[in-house]
């Protein structure tokens, strides 16, 4: 392990892992990492001001390829991940691992391919698959090319954070992450980084995605709620031009206030919906199930899904 101005030597792909408090779960991570196919990487394992004994764990590693980071404070996800990205030196590709999932062994050697064989591409994502209590199950993209409206539909899977891998442009910054949001963070960065340019995917499940490890997730339904509300901020523009988006985003959030047993933000995000949403059936039904409420909506929101808006002619905005 080494201090990250020390390393001259110039890998190909930066990776960065942020971690917090995680000392029982980042050894999976890490390796992971060390077990690709691709062995030309830096590893920039940012500590996020963990109390516990992740320094310790990471200290344990003796790799001369893994840089550690420390910042004094927790900053969060998009904080620490920012971190690491200042922390890279000329690394051509940047990727992201987060420190309760893995990759699987091909990840960066198919995802440099891809990236190496058309110069054009911004960033190449890839399939998934998800651990949970209903026990796993397979991702896989479906979106190639000019993706932004994909993305800001939330239909393009296959690009969270820690699915792509970015080129980086010889002699512009790098895109940081919106420390501000603490949840959607990569759907942001992803839909800025789309306006650069095309994405590409390598059609096969490459991560895997642990949802239920038992620890402290940034994903819960008020930091969702949260996000939500901040995206319809920042693309305020083009969502005004797209109101079956804007609808779906009020979906999303009427599923998660019914999580948190807020009834009346339910029926309210529905009521808002039913203005742009192209799913008018289904939401009816929502709807409806939100005036009983309880298990009964939540039963709706599974058996009777509203999916996000299907692809149509691009809207200028």
């Amino acid at each position: 392990m080494t201090d990250p101005m020390n390393n001259k030597d110039k890998a190909r792909v930066a990776i960065v892992l942020p971690t917090h408090n995680r000392g029982h779960l980042v050894s999976r991570a890490i390796n992971s990492v060390l077990a690709q196919t691709f062995q030309d990487w830096t590893l920039y394992v940012v500590d996020d001001g963990s109390s516990d004994n992740t320094g310790e764990v990471i200290a344990a590693f003796k790799e001369p390829r893994i840089s550690y980071v420390r910042n004094a404070k927790p900053s969060g996800p998009s904080g620490a991940r920012n971190s690491g990205i200042l922390a890279c030196r000329d690394e051509e590709y940047l990727a992201f691992l987060d420190d309760d999932d893995e990759w699987l062994p091909r990840k960066l050697e198919l995802q440099v391919a891809m990236l190496d064989k058309d110069p054009r591409l911004v960033a190449v994502g890839c399939g998934r698959i998800d651990y949970s209590s209903g026990g796993p199950e397979v991702h896989l993209p479906r979106f190639r090319g000019g993706v932004f409206e994909d993305l800001l539909a939330r239909r393009a899977r296959g690009y969270g954070a820690q699915l792509i891998m970015v080129r980086r442009r010889s002699g512009a910054a790098d895109l940081l992450f919106d420390a501000s949001m603490r949840c959607l963070e990569d759907a942001d960065y992803s839909m800025r980084l789309a306006k650069l340019g095309p994405f590409d995917f390598v059609n096969e499940p490459l991560a895997k995605i642990y949802r239920d490890d038992g620890g402290e997730h940034a994903w819960n339904s008020a930091a969702a709620i949260e996000g939500y509300l901040q995206l319809g901020q920042k693309y305020g523009s083009e969502l005004s031009s797209r109101p079956w988006v804007r609808a779906y985003y009020d979906v999303c959030m009427a599923r998660d206030f019914a999580r948190l047993g807020k009834a009346s933000e339910c029926r309210e995000a529905l009521q808002r919906a039913a203005a742009g949403s192209e799913q008018q059936l289904r939401l009816s039904m929502w709807r409806l199930a939100a005036v009983v409420g309880g298990p009964f909506f939540r039963a709706m929101a599974r058996l009777v899904p509203i999916d996000p808006p299907s692809p149509r002619k691009a809207v200028a905005g």
